[in-house]
């Protein structure tokens, strides 16, 4: 994977590996949709309102690129404003944000010095896999993201180190599709179920 700067670069190298992923995935495991379309900065702003906490600087850019992208990687989806909205919205950061509380009562997620709530910007439609940007209160500082899934299962710098891991897993996922399997009873029914990549 090429380090590439700028979120319309980097958005671009997302479309371009997903859409070497659907094409290997002949079976549709997994959902292939487009990102969404760029966010208005007026609703960008109102998802300090949800939040409680400043908009990390990183996930705002990415919002003025694409507002959410469904299916980031397998089954999880990437927020995007809409999402925020309870009366309006979808109501998956008020669900993601009940897993959240219910995976902090039964496992100890360390939070760096500073940070005071786990903010969730992404979910699993499927599975417990849940995505939190750690708030500090800060406006323009970069926070760390967290994979959750009944623990704290990664952690990536900023929300850009995220993203770069997710095109990575994606294509990884594309190579794991591609490769020609023989049948017999060790094959994988239901595909490559992949985790965060470590560092």
């Amino acid at each position: 994977m090429v380090r590439v700067a700028g979120w319309s670069a980097l958005c671009a190298e997302m479309d371009r590996v997903k859409l070497g992923l659907k094409v290997h995935d002949r079976r549709g495991l997994w959902p292939h949709e487009p990102r969404r379309p760029p966010a208005p900065p007026e609703r960008i702003a109102d998802i300090a309102t949800v939040t409680r906490c400043p908009v990390d600087p990183d996930y705002a850019d990415f919002l003025r690129h694409a507002d959410g992208w469904p299916g980031i990687l397998q089954d999880i989806d990437l927020f995007g404003t809409r999402d925020f909205g309870t009366a309006t919205g979808t109501g998956a950061y008020a669900r993601a944000e009940e897993s959240v509380r219910t995976i902090g009562a039964v496992a100890r997620i360390e939070r760096d010095r500073g940070f005071s709530r786990l903010v969730p910007i992404g979910a699993s439609r499927d599975d417990i896999d849940v995505l939190v940007l750690h708030c500090n209160g800060e406006p323009d500082r970069r926070n760390p993201v967290s994979w959750l899934a009944a623990a704290e299962v990664d952690r990536y710098p900023t929300f850009t180190d995220f993203f770069l891991a997710m095109i990575a897993a994606n294509e990884a996922e594309a190579d794991f599709l591609a490769r020609p399997r023989r049948p017999g009873p060790c094959s994988a029914p239901a595909g490559n179920r992949l985790r965060p990549l470590r560092r």
